[in-house]
């Protein structure tokens, strides 16, 4: 099929408001399992229609080359079907992502070592969503890269997610909670994840010095496994100066982590 600009004028009123938010979602984190675009747009959807309206959605999205299949996570149970099936933007979802999105999106060019960090942020943001859906506190921004860059001075500060929570407190005070977020997959041992630390600490230093008023937001080691949590919670130890700017938490809970603030 030969996606002409005449076929996307044709194609572009076919479209719901939820498959333009399908196409904004898939494109703004590169890479989606279908299980995560069910639970963030086919929630309301009753348990026996829920995978029914999913798999035709996205059924109808692969067809029309909005998105493409590119891989599987092999899954069983309610899982099976498009659910385990793994999404990126296809050519005419590239194309009309430019107009649901301020910054068009590039292809995903497929490299096997970045697939579980990209659907570890991916899950990140579902989880948070559905925290915010439950009224546990409100999603007030969710970042990706490379939005949630900072640069600073010639220097660039690259987290994997920026985002700020809502809560209000018991005795009825609102709080609002901002933390840099860094995905660990467990595979960046010495000086590459030990780098991670001191550049934080750089631009900490660089923002108390332009805006010492402002509050810096905290930062999040989200991290697998207990003996992760304890590998990095060493290298935060080290630098004593600056440790109570950093958490280590859970990636199987990262609400947890987010709610120390």
């Amino acid at each position: 099929m030969s996606i002409t600009r005449k076929y996307l004028n044709q194609l572009a009123p076919q479209l719901s408001p939820r498959d333009l938010a399908i196409i904004s979602e898939v494109g703004r984190f590169k890479i989606m399992t279908g299980g995560q675009v069910e639970r963030l747009f086919f929630a309301d959807c009753s348990d026996t229609s829920r995978a029914r309206n999913r798999q035709a959605v996205l059924r109808r999205l692969t067809e029309h080359r909005v998105l493409a299949r590119v891989g599987e996570r092999r899954v069983g149970g309610a899982q099976r079907g498009s659910a385990s099936f793994l999404y990126t933007l296809d050519v005419a979802g590239q194309h009309l992502s430019q107009g649901t999105s301020t910054r068009p999106r590039r292809p995903y060019s497929w490299y096997e070592p970045t697939i579980g960090h990209f659907l570890g942020v991916a899950e990140l943001y579902v989880v948070l969503r559905e925290a915010d859906q439950s009224g546990l506190f409100s999603l007030l921004n969710f970042q990706t890269e490379p939005y949630c860059w900072r640069t600073f001075g010639q220097r660039t500060l690259k987290p994997d997610a920026f985002t700020q929570v809502g809560i209000v407190t018991a005795d009825g005070r609102r709080r609002k909670g901002s933390f840099f977020i860094e995905v660990d997959r467990a595979n960046q041992y010495g000086a590459k994840i030990e780098t991670k630390v001191p550049q934080y600490v750089a631009y900490y230093q660089h923002d108390r010095l332009a805006q010492p008023e402002r509050a810096f937001p905290r930062i999040v080691f989200l991290v697998p496994d207990q003996q992760r949590a304890e590998y990095l919670s060493r290298l935060v130890q080290s630098r004593p100066e600056v440790r109570q700017l950093f958490s280590v938490g859970l990636l199987e809970d990262p609400i947890a982590a987010l709610l120390r603030f």
